[in-house]
């Protein structure tokens, strides 16, 4: 275990000192770990994932307890998976340079799902899914500065006019469309009695 420690020394003091150095109390090579690339563990007055789940949820919990704080503004530690690929990638990339900008990327996103994996919660996850986003583009080949595809105006116009149409079609046609149920005047149906009347003295 002390030569896992001395080989990754430089993984775990860059953690520390640059990548999530406002994150995490210290970056540490573990022998529990199989399958995870790294867990986020709570420190000595730090909170579990699940206890932090307990006190959040509490009904009763005083807002701005300077004891709750205390115990849940406490860095973690985040241990490493010596054999896991992406830690090997990543130690092998900070050795070659400290300052590539796609190592400090997956730190944070090796960090932010060892938070999740521990039972914590994210702070900032809009940030998360944008990282997450990010490296699926660039795993995909889709270029970073493609945007999003937008409506074609024709369809807009196209779907404009048969609303307008629509809205004729509806309208009264004006004083030809007179239904049957329309009531006629009084004037008029006096001169169709009247000249009923006068045709039936003809006949007469």
């Amino acid at each position: 275990m002390e030569e896992l420690n001395k080989d990754f020394e430089v993984l775990t003091t860059w953690l520390k000192d640059t990548a999530l150095s406002d994150l995490i109390e210290k970056a540490t090579v573990s022998a529990r770990l199989t399958t995870s690339p790294c867990a986020l563990v709570a420190s000595s007055y730090g909170w579990s994932g699940n206890m932090e789940r307990i006190m959040k949820s509490q009904a009763y919990a005083k807002t701005g307890d300077a004891n709750n704080e205390f115990y849940a503004s406490q860095k973690k530690i985040l241990e490493l998976n010596p054999r896991h690929p992406l830690v090997k990638e990543l130690r092998s990339r900070v050795e070659n340079d400290e300052g590539d900008a796609a190592a400090r990327e997956l730190a944070m996103v090796l960090f932010e799902t060892a938070t999740l994996r521990s039972g914590y919660g994210l702070k900032d996850t809009a940030a998360f899914a944008d990282r997450v986003e990010k490296m699926m583009r660039r795993s995909l080949g889709v270029s970073l500065e493609e945007q999003v595809e937008e409506e074609e105006e024709e369809i807009l116009e196209d779907e404009d006019v048969e609303e307008v149409s629509d809205d004729d079609s509806a309208a009264p046609g004006g004083d030809d469309d007179i239904s049957a149920d329309t009531p006629v005047p009084i004037d008029e149906q006096s001169n169709d009695s009247n000249q009923e009347n006068n045709e039936i003295h003809d006949e007469l």
